[in-house]
């Protein structure tokens, strides 16, 4: 739930809001002192002032509520004859204004993103004592949980980095919390107070991007009906987060190479050379090298992110951490589903620790919601685990070595041992086993090309790295099973 504080004495436009957003809190005020009052008693996840107010201007309204708490996002609201000063705000750190009349489908996303904004600047990213005694509740903090060596290496150079103000490259396949990471970086750094800012490369097209990035000027193009700053403006003293940006294009990677080497740049439309001080933090589940040598990726670009480099392991490489982030997960969940659950049964346990988990984290967190939604007793035992996890941890057979055996695979034995165990998913055992092979070989003979031995199998780039990543082949030249 969002909580929204709301600041105008147009009835209409409370009302309005109120009826926009019914399952949030919702906080109306009619004049600019009693939204301070009001923000200053309970502070809220996001602020919609109006510009005109009967007891000050929303200019001065502003500069107040963002001298209290900087991070709070607020979004002016404005009549067509007061846009410039809506724009002078933005450039002191307003997250954002719109114009009157308000369209509900041009404020739902945008105070969804505010919102976000503001959990991502406030939920703390912290590392909890090795106990869990003590587990936050929702929204407090998000834990980095994991005693491997791995994750010990992660927090030393969260502290290494965090203090200095260099750029910052978070390698980690999807669902490995890269964000977590960023934002505990950005939270021990000495630009803590600033705005924390996120946006995520892959979602959003090439040119939708680029007005994201660096704004534009009214009418520079189809839509764009009036000027708009971009993150990189906003987030000026701040710390901004680049997620998937290997998956960004050679224009943009050109754009922002521009902005890290002269920290200045132009609105898309635009002459004006603005200047910007934010901190870039950069997160990728690909593979860069090889993504250079594709030549997909800039290298030029690679080595101004590539200051300090942070890699996180995946789930199926962290050992017992499995089972102490399934505990915390649980913890956590059955509070907030009012479940009497105490814990896991050994054989369900088991269960979690063979899964190669390919969503890592997050898949792991789904999973035990999803087992916690489904228990009709205190402890969760496999059949209330997804089928996923039931059925897809390795067989013996599946678990054979990674190179292949002379002479191939005798598809017919393996069936007839697999029925003869008894297994009830033998089409996509055989299947990921044959794919291995297959693949191991294309990359073989291509040099681990990804490009040629796409061509060379049929499929798209896109499509291969996905399925090398979910049966654990690594990319590398070698094309070996991890």
């Amino acid at each position: 739930m969002t909580r929204l504080l709301v600041i105008d004495d147009e009835p209409l436009i409370l009302e309005t809001i109120e009826m926009t957003f019914p399952n949030d809190e919702v906080v109306t005020c009619a004049s600019a002192q009693q939204g301070i009052d009001v923000f200053l008693d309970c502070t809220p996840d996001v602020v919609l002032c109006d510009i005109r107010l009967p007891d000050m201007s929303g200019m001065e309204a502003f500069e107040k509520l963002h001298r209290i708490d900087a991070k709070v996002p607020i979004i002016l609201m404005t009549g067509r004859g007061t846009a410039g000063t809506a724009i002078e705000a933005m450039q002191r750190g307003a997250f954002e204004y719109i114009l009157k009349p308000l369209d509900p489908d041009t404020l739902i996303p945008l105070i969804e993103d505010a919102a976000e904004t503001s959990r991502m600047t406030r939920v703390r990213a912290v590392v909890p004592d090795k106990s869990l005694d003590e587990v936050p509740t929702e929204g407090e903090s998000d834990l980095l949980i994991g005693n491997c060596p791995a994750m010990q290496e992660v927090y030393r150079a969260i502290g290494r980095v965090a203090r200095q103000n260099v750029t910052a490259l978070i390698l980690g396949e999807s669902g490995t919390g890269k964000e977590v990471i960023a934002r505990a970086i950005f939270q021990y750094s000495q630009r803590s107070a600033e705005r924390f800012l996120a946006i995520n490369c892959a979602a959003i097209p090439e040119n939708l991007l680029e007005s994201e990035l660096f704004g534009h000027e009214k009418g520079s193009f189809t839509g764009a009906e009036r000027k708009k700053v971009g993150k990189f403006e906003l987030c000026n003293d701040g710390t901004l987060f680049l997620d998937e940006i290997g998956d960004m294009t050679p224009l943009m990677q050109t754009k922002v190479l521009r902005v890290l080497q002269d920290q200045t740049f132009e609105r898309v439309g635009g002459t004006e050379t603005i200047s910007t001080n934010a901190r870039l933090i950069a997160a990728t589940n690909r593979k860069l090298e090889q993504a250079i040598a594709d030549k997909d990726f800039r290298s030029d670009l690679y080595y101004r992110l590539n200051v300090y480099m942070i890699k996180l392991p995946p789930l199926r490489e962290r050992g017992d951490d499995i089972e102490l982030l399934a505990n915390y997960f649980l913890k956590r969940f059955a509070r907030e589903l009012n479940k009497e659950i105490t814990g896991f049964a050994a054989e369900a346990i088991t269960l979690l620790n063979t899964y190669r988990w390919p969503g890592n984290v997050r898949e792991l967190q789904s999973a035990v919601k999803h087992a916690l939604l489904e228990a009709s007793g205190p402890i969760i035992v496999p059949t209330f685990l997804p089928e996923t996890v039931r059925e897809g941890a390795p067989s013996k057979v599946v678990a054979a070595p990674a190179t292949p055996a002379p002479g191939g695979i005798d598809f017919a034995s393996l069936t007839r041992e697999l029925l003869a165990e008894g297994s009830e998913n033998i089409h996509r055992e055989l299947i990921n086993l044959a794919e291995k092979e297959i693949f191991a070989e294309v990359l073989k003979q291509t040099d681990g090309n990804l490009t040629q031995a796409a061509k060379r199998l049929g499929i798209t780039r896109t499509t291969l790295r996905a399925r090398l990543e979910s049966l654990g082949m690594s990319l590398e030249k070698s094309a070996s099973v991890t």
